[in-house]
């Protein structure tokens, strides 16, 4: 018990330095009964909104068939790089210039590898075209570098929602925008270890490569959280929290912030760079509360400023029986389908099976949450 106190005290201190919560917060707060009023937001979800975005397809590699990169710009900060190699076995393997994000990355979704490693980015525009160069070394050691030029200025004609085909198929359900987008130019050129590949599309018919300008990404995803609840509120109040640490010894923190009738509002930080803000709508019943939707800001848990308003970000709306939606900033209703959950002993489980689009179909999400002494969080992405 003192062991747990004073873990405790120091982690009500880190959350004065995190969440701007006072650090003087006394070292024993209430908790609720368990299984009264506790609260878990069961999806595995994110969302980023990267200022560039490039991909390009290749022929001739013996494993590799294309390579991908995601920018986002960050005020004096060096810019999150995410650069993703595809395979030809459909493994894509993650590489950050974050060692931190790659760690938790790694850890808390399924079906991918990441790691670490440097990343040179540079863009510019020369007459409306973007030209821009992506190096990196790979996750085992071959030198990847692309100078990209694009074909004409991105237009919104080659933007818009993005059918992701096959790609990580079995472990997420992707919803992809583009703003504006370019093909790739005659003066792109790839070479890996020096060599040489020629660009090629995926499917006759399609360019070789691609840049976009504003290029966002919301993403359900399979993976696995094992959380232990450290502080729980006594009353369901604005300003009363549930803290939780899991396996990682990462913090999340559900913070009340509006309460009206039985509804409340509710946001979800997290210590984690792979881990974005939510924003929770939910309804008191009973002894439990119901998710009612889900958004994820794309901010970071060191943002203590209020959360964007809605529709900023991915949304997870539940507030239909038996339905669901999911939408992107203003693009709405992007994936629809059909919502259930059950209750077995210990374990409540839910599950959305999209019906539009089509291609949507083969990625039913499915969300469960085991509690015993701690809390199991389990997503999976499979055929219906």
């Amino acid at each position: 018990m003192v062991a747990f106190q004073r873990r405790l005290a120091l982690l009500l201190l880190a959350l004065g330095l995190f969440v701007g919560i006072p650090a003087w917060i006394p070292a024993t707060p209430s908790v609720c009964p368990a299984g009264q009023h506790d609260l878990v937001q069961p999806f595995l979800i994110n969302f980023d909104r990267h200022e560039h975005h490039v991909i390009a397809f290749f022929a001739g590699h013996p494993d590799h068939e294309s390579v991908e990169a995601m920018v986002t710009l960050r005020d004096g900060q060096p810019p999150v790089i995410r650069a993703v190699l595809y395979q030809h076995d459909g493994l894509q393997i993650d590489h950050f210039n974050d060692a931190e994000l790659a760690r938790d990355w790694e850890a808390i979704f399924a079906g991918r590898q990441a790691v670490y490693t440097p990343i040179v980015f540079a863009v510019r525009t020369v007459g409306g075209i973007p030209r821009l160069r992506l190096r990196f070394t790979t996750y085992r050691g071959e030198d990847i570098d692309l100078h990209f030029e694009g074909a004409a200025p991105p237009a919104p004609e080659l933007g818009g929602f993005i059918n992701p085909g096959e790609h990580a198929a079995g472990a997420s359900l992707p919803l992809m925008w583009a703003s504006a987008s370019a093909v790739a130019g005659d003066a792109t050129a790839l070479t890996i270890d020096g060599v040489p590949f020629p660009l090629a599309g995926p499917a006759p018919g399609v360019p070789g490569g691609f840049y976009t300008r504003d290029f966002r990404i919301g993403v359900f995803r399979a993976g696995r959280l094992e959380l232990e609840l450290l502080s729980a509120p006594g009353r369901l109040d604005p300003g009363e929290y549930w803290v939780y640490q899991d396996h990682l010894g990462i913090l999340h923190l559900y913070e009340i912030l509006t309460v009206d009738g039985t509804e409340l509002t509710i946001r979800k930080t997290t210590t984690s760079p792979a881990l974005s803000e939510e924003v929770l709508t939910a309804e008191r019943v009973g002894r439990r509360i119901e998710l009612r939707s889900a958004r994820a800001t794309g901010r970071r848990g060191d943002d203590h400023s209020a959360p964007p308003p809605p529709p900023a970000g991915l949304t997870l709306d539940l507030s239909t029986p038996g339905r669901f939606s999911v939408s992107l900033d203003e693009h709405a209703d992007l994936v629809t389908g059909t919502a259930s959950h059950e209750q077995r002993a210990a374990t409540r489980e839910w599950t959305l099976e999209p019906v539009e689009p089509s291609w949507a179909r083969s990625r039913q999400v499915t969300a469960t949450v085991t509690r015993h002494h701690d809390v199991l969080i389990e997503g999976k992405i499979s055929e219906p």
